[in-house]
């Protein structure tokens, strides 16, 4: 004779099938946030890395451009000075 389940048994059995679901259910969410918040939080050092490497090259641009500019300065003062001097001269 077959062995017959009583309702009890069915809901327990039902409930263990629903529990078991649900534990799957949230372990997969879990591992996707994980997942999720570690990608988050290496994308934000990369970030900050590449920032940082960023603004180190452009204050060594800056401060080249600065040298030249007062290269530059210097070789113009020096110049118009010359002309002046060649003006007081002949004065």
């Amino acid at each position: 004779m077959a062995e017959q389940k009583t309702a009890q048994q069915q809901a327990r059995e039902q409930f263990k099938v629903a529990e078991n679901t649900f534990q799957n259910a949230a372990n997969m969410w879990n591992d996707a946030l994980s997942a999720t918040t570690e990608w988050t939080f290496d994308a934000a050092e990369r970030g900050l890395h590449y920032n940082q490497q960023f603004v180190g090259q452009a204050e060594r641009a800056m401060a080249t451009y600065r040298g030249l500019y007062q290269d530059g300065l210097k070789a113009w003062q020096g110049y118009v000075q010359s002309i002046n001097n060649i003006f007081s001269r002949t004065l």
